[in-house]
Formats: structure tokens, C-alpha cells, sequence
């Protein structure tokens, strides 16, 4: 995360309205014991310590949501503050490629960030369980559930509104991604935390150390999940390496074919796993060349007719390598489409209007737009107000016209 002052700010407001929170609920609640506080303090320590932290971003999840709902329901909403701040002041978590991240090494703002964001949730969830109905050292179902839905929704906003602010990336999108992604693991990490507060209730702390295993269980399940989908992720990078290693001159090409198509498909309104998949889409979309031979990807002049039916297949052929690949079926279509005119007369399979997916025609735009700005082996790159001009000639024919008209006036600002 790269901070502006945007973000300063909005963290500064944050900070200020987690103390306000704080100073409220202690006036109205009156302090925390000692002993709860120290007990399940420990036990947000442990469970945030166990941060499992994505790939190239400041980003993590961890089980303390769990710790933090059952410390809101066995002692109230000032002992899930005080529970939640501790977890995040004293963790030590590894995190990958950086070794163990703690108070001392991190930068402050993303501490001041972390533990405003966790005061903030708990004080809104302790409120709603009392002013629902929910009686502390007591378990109401409805008021229970209730904290949970608030709690993910809540940190769903504050987070998306971060990363909204930082990224200038839309909110709405933001947000329903991150909900999306958060909504199973947290509303089950958040029973597992029913479960330890009803055996706090019922048997007393000792219980609650027994039910603190199967919530490390949850942690490594879900960690399984992370690396598989870091994998994923790494398999993409990999693939995208091999198109340019096979053709040399498009250098480069795939990461500005996939600049060049979230723009347009963000400027054109679509939601945010379409995105995902163009994405995905613009950094594959030539890896069918490796079925093609180098001396055809790389000659100089003017290709014989049989030669550029050898250039057709690549489509087809990336889409079925694609195919194979069950995290990546979405995309195969998108790749599959992305030579295909808007009149028809494009290749493999010469369809067109409604026929093709528009992902593909963004994707198509995008591709002829670098191609055609980029030098070539058989002809120097057009100025960019002459390749938009192109895109503007063929538009209803080789290009979607709406989509068209779109591209050519976010390039042209």
C-alpha cells in the first residue's frame, strides 16, 4: 500500500473516532476484568500472530474475528475493543517474503490503521448486541447472528474505503469483491467464536482453550486455500512469461493490452469479476503462439496466405490449453474470441455481433490499439491520435461501435 494524503486522512478520522468509541463505551459500560482482559488478550495475540498475509500486498486475514466476537458476548463491547487492540499492538506474524512482522517494524500508519479499524468493529458490534436486546454472560441467537452480519459489513467498508482511496479504484466494486471473499470465511470463523463464548459461559476458560484448536484447523484450511489460489496466481505470471520469451517483439505487449482493457471495461461499467477475467484474459491472450513456429511469428514481410492460416489457429489453440485449466475456464472464451470482427468477418470461427462476448471485443480494441502503436519487424508504430482514428474508421465493423466510441474518448483525455 502506497499511502497518499487521502489516506493519511482517512486513517487520521478512523483514529479519532476509535478513541471516541472507546471513551463512550467505557463511560457507558464502565471497565473491563482484569482477568478476561488478560486471558482472551492472549488468545487475540496467538490468533492474530497467525496473520495469513497475501502475496505483494498489506494485506491479511486471520482467525481474531473469532476472539474478538466471543470476548464481545462472555464480557462485553469494552473487552472486545480491548481484546481486538491487543491482538493487533502485540502480534508477531511471519509474513512471506519479509520475515516477522511486529509493532516495531511496521510502519505506523498501517498500525494506527489496524487498531482503530479493530476498535471501530468492536465497539459497533459490543452496541448493537445490548441495544438489540443481547444481555453480556448471556447467548441470544438473533442478537448473535445480528454482530456477525455488522461486523463483516463493517469491515468490508473500512477496508474497501482504504483501498478505494489509495488505489482509486470504485468503491461499490471494491467492496462487493471484498465482501464476496470475506462473507464465508469470516461468518464461519465467527461461529467457531459462538462456540468458544457458549463453552466460556457454560464451562468456563478452560473450555474455551479446548475450542481454540479447531479454530486453528479453520486458519490452516484457509491458508491451504490462499496458497492454492498464490499458485493460481504464479501459474498466470508463468504463462505470461512464455508468450514473451516465444516472441520477443511483443515484449511488453500483454501488460499494456491488459492496461488498455481495464480501463475500457471499467470506463464501460462492468462489474468487478469480468474485470478480473479480461485481466486475466489480456495477459494470455497470445499464449496459443507457442503452437506456432518462430519463423512465421518472426518474419519480416508480408505473410503468404497459408502462413497467415497458421496465425488463425492461435486463438483456438490458447483456448484449448486454457480450457484445461479449471480456474481459468471463464477466460478461455474471451481468448478464444478475441480475433473475431464485429461484422463477422473475423477468425476462428467468423461470428459476430451478440454472438461473441463482449470481454472479447474489449479485449480485441485493446490488443489492435498496442499493435498498432507498438513498431513491428514490418512497419513503425502510428502516432496515437492516427491509431484511434482507426479504431473510430472500423468501428461497426472490425470493432464493437460502443465500445469503440468509449476507448477512443478515455484515450483521447
Amino acid at each position: 500500500m502506497k499511502p497518499n494524503k487521502g489516506t493519511y486522512l482517512y486513517i487520521g478520522f478512523l483514529f479519532l473516532l476509535a478513541i471516541f468509541l472507546s471513551f463512550q463505551t467505557y463511560f457507558v459500560y464502565g471497565p473491563a476484568n482484569l482477568k478476561d482482559v488478560l486471558f482472551w488478550g492472549v488468545l487475540s495475540i496467538v490468533a492474530e500472530s497467525l496473520l495469513i498475509a497475501f502475496p505483494n500486498i498489506d494485506v491479511g486475514v486471520s482467525v481474531g474475528f473469532a476472539i474478538d466476537t466471543a470476548s464481545i458476548l462472555v464480557g462485553g463491547p469494552l473487552l472486545g475493543i480491548t481484546t481486538s487492540v491487543l491482538g493487533f499492538l502485540f502480534r508477531c506474524a511471519n509474513i512471506p517474503n519479509r520475515g516477522y512482522s511486529h509493532l516495531l517494524n511496521t510502519p505506523y500508519y498501517i498500525t494506527v490503521f489496524n487498531i482503530s479499524q479493530s476498535a471501530i468493529i468492536s465497539a459497533i458490534m459490543g452496541h448493537v448486541y445490548v441495544i438489540s436486546g443481547g444481555v453480556v454472560e448471556e447467548f441470544h441467537l438473533m442478537q448473535t447472528i445480528l454482530i456477525l452480519f455488522i461486523g463483516i459489513i463493517v469491515n468490508s467498508v473500512v477496508i474497501s474505503t482504504l483501498i478505494s482511496i489509495t488505489e482509486g479504484k470504485k468503491f461499490t466494486e471494491v467492496c462487493f469483491s471484498s465482501l464476496k471473499g470475506i462473507m464465508l470465511n469470516a461468518g464461519s470463523v465467527g461461529i467457531l467464536g459462538i462456540i468458544m463464548a457458549l463453552a466460556h459461559l457454560s464451562y468456563g476458560f478452560g473450555a474455551v482453550v479446548l475450542f481454540f484448536g479447531p479454530l486453528l484447523l479453520a486458519r490452516h484450511s484457509f491458508k491451504l486455500y490462499i496458497d492454492m489460489r498464490n499458485v493460481y496466481i504464479s501459474t498466470i505470471e508463468t504463462l505470461g512469461k512464455i508468450i514473451e520469451a516465444k516472441d520477443p517483439y511483443t515484449s511488453g505487449h500483454a501488460n499494456r493490452v491488459k492496461k488498455y482493457s481495464i480501463m475500457l471495461a471499467e470506463a464501460y461499467g462492468l462489474d468487478y469479476d469480468r474485470i478480473q477475467n479480461i485481466k486475466r484474459a489480456a495477459v494470455l491472450h497470445d499464449i496459443g503462439k507457442i503452437a506456432i513456429n518462430d519463423n512465421i511469428l518472426h518474419k519480416s514481410t508480408k505473410l503468404t496466405q497459408s502462413e497467415f492460416a497458421h496465425i488463425m489457429k492461435h486463438p483456438t489453440v490458447g483456448a484449448d490449453i486454457i480450457s484445461e485449466m479449471d480456474f481459468l475456464k471463464d477466460v478461455a472464451d474471451i481468448i478464444r474470441y478475441h480475433h473475431e470482427r464485429y461484422d463477422g468477418t473475423g477468425y476462428p470461427e467468423g461470428i459476430g455481433g451478440d454472438e461473441v462476448p463482449l470481454e472479447a471485443y474489449i479485449l480485441a480494441i485493446a490488443d489492435a490499439y498496442d499493435a498498432m502503436t507498438t513498431d513491428r519487424p514490418y512497419r513503425k508504430a502510428l502516432e496515437r491520435k492516427e491509431a484511434l482514428k482507426e479504431i473510430g474508421k472500423n468501428a461497426g465493423s472490425q470493432f464493437h461501435p460502443s465500445l469503440a466510441e468509449k476507448f477512443i474518448s478515455i484515450m483521447a483525455n
